[in-house]
């Protein structure tokens, strides 16, 4: 899964000369929480956010009033406030590497350009939750089985067959690595009609079952 299949397309973004006004009440109208600055030629040149709104903008103990603290901001340019470093992903980057990106640099969404360095679309959080989604099947009726596991090789291809061989589908497959020469690996199965006997046949390959769970697929 790429980042090009998850990502937004429609990017809301502001110029460099415009406002740090124009940028507020595009941030509030479409409920944003930063907004991509890009040229003409759609390369990134910074990125404005609601914490750079709120600095800019006087403090509610100014005298100022609500008219007077429009004109102060729609005399700043968002140039002289947007930051400068900004952190991008390639659509054809990795959803687990955004995933890593979006962890590290705690923010709740990327913009994404690319090969020419062009922005191309934004993805967020959300956008990576329903990636998430998708690729663990949780839309789908299943049984979720984990298995507790040696870590080494060949484990995964013994489960696996002994499914194949009862014809039982295989909806997701994740593995999760204890640390103490173990492995945890959980799989959502259609099981259709062959029961539950591939859980003994697992127990007796010598492999504990720690977890079944029947699942109805979620909306």
């Amino acid at each position: 899964m790429l980042v090009k299949d998850f990502m937004t397309t429609d990017v809301i973004t502001v110029r460099e000369d415009q406002s740090m006004l124009e940028a507020r009440e595009l941030l509030r109208s479409k409920n944003l929480i930063s907004l991509p600055v890009v040229d003409d030629i759609k390369r990134i040149r910074g990125i404005i956010t609601i914490d750079d709104i709120g600095k800019a903008s006087p403090s509610d103990s100014s005298t100022l009033s609500r008219y007077e603290a429009n004109y102060l901001l729609g005399r700043l340019k968002v140039k002289d406030v947007m930051g400068r470093n900004v952190v991008t992903v390639e659509d054809e980057d990795t959803i687990e590497y955004v995933a890593y990106k979006l962890y590290k640099s705690k923010v709740n969404a990327l913009p994404v350009v690319n090969k020419e360095g062009k922005l191309c679309g934004i993805i967020s959080r959300s956008d990576l939750f329903r990636s998430f989604v998708e690729i663990m099947g949780v839309n789908r009726s299943c049984t979720r089985i984990t298995v507790e596991a040696p870590d080494k090789v060949g484990v995964v291809a013994e489960i696996t067959n002994m499914l194949k061989e009862d014809g039982i589908n295989i909806i997701s497959l994740v593995t999760l690595q204890n640390g103490d020469g173990t492995a945890q690996i959980t799989m959502r199965c259609d099981l259709n009609n062959s029961g539950m006997d591939i859980i003994e046949q697992i127990r007796e390959a010598g492999y504990e079952v720690s977890d079944i769970m029947t699942l109805e697929g979620l909306n």
